[in-house]
């Protein structure tokens, strides 16, 4: 059990969020379907994971109403789950918009593609929508999230691992 605990801090396994992609550690679903799978076997370990697993939710609740938010703002039907994503990394990492004659796209995904005159209307509502001070709020509040289930992770996880290989 020492080795896996070993390895289990040296590399914790992660996952992506739905359409943001954002990378976390893995709860207790992911862990069951990894190598890690036996140290489900240790209690205060299965603990902290509930703890994992209720963050996980709420940031998928998170998730979930930032989609409803852009989707209710777009003026004509986009790719909801391509704007979700550009739009949290635009707020979070920066970068901007490709306008092309017509496409729209952040990175190599297509968020709107059609007219040249709905592209410019897409893109200027997606500008406005950056001035929403509850919008950005909510992208921040989405990454306070995950970085705190690193936090979770470093502090409490690896402590629950470490006492339960002294205890064996």
């Amino acid at each position: 059990m020492s080795n896996i605990v070993d390895d289990y801090l040296t590399a914790p396994p992660i996952e992506k969020l739905k359409v943001l992609e954002i990378e976390i550690p893995c709860g207790t679903e992911c862990i069951k379907s990894s190598r890690f799978k036996d140290l489900l076997n240790v209690e205060a370990f299965r603990q902290q994971l509930e703890v994992i697993d209720s963050l996980k939710s709420l940031i998928e609740d998170r998730v979930d109403v930032l989609i409803r938010e852009l989707e209710s703002r777009m003026p004509i039907r986009v790719n909801t789950y391509e704007l979700a994503y550009s739009f949290y990394r635009i707020v979070e990492v920066g970068g901007d918009y490709t306008i092309g004659s017509d496409t729209l796209s952040y990175e190599d995904r297509v968020v709107f593609k059609g007219r040249f005159e709905e592209l410019m209307s897409v893109y200027k509502t997606i500008e406005e929508i950056k001035k929403e001070e509850q919008l950005v709020n909510l992208c921040h509040e989405i990454r306070y999230l995950s970085e705190s289930l690193w936090e979770h992770l470093n502090k409490n996880i690896r402590r629950a691992l470490n006492e339960s290989k002294g205890r064996s």
